[in-house]
């Protein structure tokens, strides 16, 4: 550095010193605990620009994403990158079983990936030490700035692609997007949407109806779970999973059942954000077009019954599926090729994946306000 009369300032064999050792010391990858929550919360707020008070912050919801046990996985879900005990580097999965032919996949959705600025290559690093505990790591989302680095991190498309699609219910509830510094333009975007919702279908089969499950009652439901068909694959589902996630802190979740003449066809699930009603999941053991279209309208009609939800999102990578939204009103918002980081020598199912909201982050993922898609 500069010292006050311009001069480069050498610095003292003790300063040497401590820069080789930091410099020197070994990068060490772990599983994190709950004693780690306080400098994972630390290392987020400074990589996302997140306030103390942000919902990705809380203490339950943490311990939910991280450490609280699923059936499906044994301990933790957050790893670490550590230098002389200091984090360098985060990143946690959500696990899911990949069903397909007879492949069977162990997949790894990586969220809340943070580096310090001065980690180079931590990104790279963490990918590689997170690899080795599943067959592929996935990924269908991150920021604008997060996203151009995946493929440096050994990541390529699939032949997967992940929509998003949006319905909007209550044009006038756009008004209070309060980020929207053109007035002009939001106006623009509220006559646009009261078009998009005034032509949007109403109505379902009348045989068809939806019940809700509470947690306690899902394992003696017995809906019917995602089975793979045609040559695609999807991420298994199971009576211990859904009721882990209708325990999560961040947003309500609430599953329904869709029966028709009292037998059980499906189910749907909804979880609400601010202003905004999720599909996080759905599954149908049908494939023809009108039970699809019935089981979406089912679950718009749910969601309506909320007076503060303006649109109902959803996610979708099948072509079935999508027909059904397109069809009862939701128009696609943008799309992103699902990204892979596969193992050595696992073979990648090439005909496609189911994937939901719920299948990484984005069922739950909120910043406390009001995020609209439409």
């Amino acid at each position: 550095m500069l010292s006050a009369r311009g001069q480069r300032k050498l610095p003292g064999p003790m300063a040497g010193a401590n820069s080789r050792r930091l410099h020197m010391a070994p990068i060490r990858f772990r599983s994190s605990t709950v004693a780690d929550e306080p400098a994972i919360r630390a290392l987020l707020q400074e990589a996302h620009g997140f306030t103390a008070v942000h919902p990705t912050l809380a203490h339950r919801h943490l311990c939910w994403k991280y450490w609280e046990p699923r059936p499906d996985w044994r301990g933790s879900r957050s790893f670490l990158l550590t230098r002389d005990a200091q984090i360098v580097a985060h990143a946690a999965v959500v696990p899911a079983a990949c069903s397909g032919g007879n492949e069977r996949l162990q997949l790894l959705h990586v969220i809340d990936w943070a580096a310090r600025a001065q980690a180079r290559g931590a990104g790279n690093a963490l990918m590689q030490h997170i690899g080795t505990l599943g067959d592929a790591i996935v990924t269908a989302s991150g920021s604008e700035q997060a996203w151009p680095l995946l493929p440096l991190m050994g990541f390529a498309e699939s032949n997967t692609v992940v929509t998003q699609y949006a319905r909007p219910i209550r044009p006038l509830l756009y008004l209070r997007q309060a980020h929207e510094a053109r007035r002009w333009r939001l106006a623009a975007r509220c006559l646009r949407n009261m078009y998009w919702a005034l032509r949007a279908p109403s109505g379902t089969a009348p045989a068809r109806q939806a019940r809700r499950i509470a947690r306690e009652e899902v394992a003696a439901a017995r809906l019917p779970w995602p089975a793979a068909r045609h040559g695609g694959a999807v991420l298994e589902r199971s009576a211990d999973i859904m009721s882990y996630w209708l325990q999560c802190p961040a947003l309500p979740m609430e599953l329904y059942a869709v029966e028709n003449d009292a037998h059980t066809q499906g189910y749907f699930v909804l979880a609400f954000a601010p202003a905004q009603a999720r599909l996080a999941d759905c599954w149908l053991d049908c494939e023809r077009p009108e039970a699809w279209e019935a089981l979406v309208q089912l679950a718009v009609r749910q969601a309506a019954r909320h007076a503060d939800v303006a649109e109902v999102v959803a996610v979708c990578s099948e072509p079935l599926l999508a027909r059904a939204l397109q069809r009862c009103g939701f128009h696609a918002r943008g799309a992103r090729p699902l990204m892979v980081r596969a193992g050595a020598g696992v073979r990648f199912p090439a005909a496609g994946i189911r994937i939901q909201m719920l299948d990484d982050d984005a069922a739950y993922r909120h910043s406390g306000s009001s995020g609209l898609w439409a």
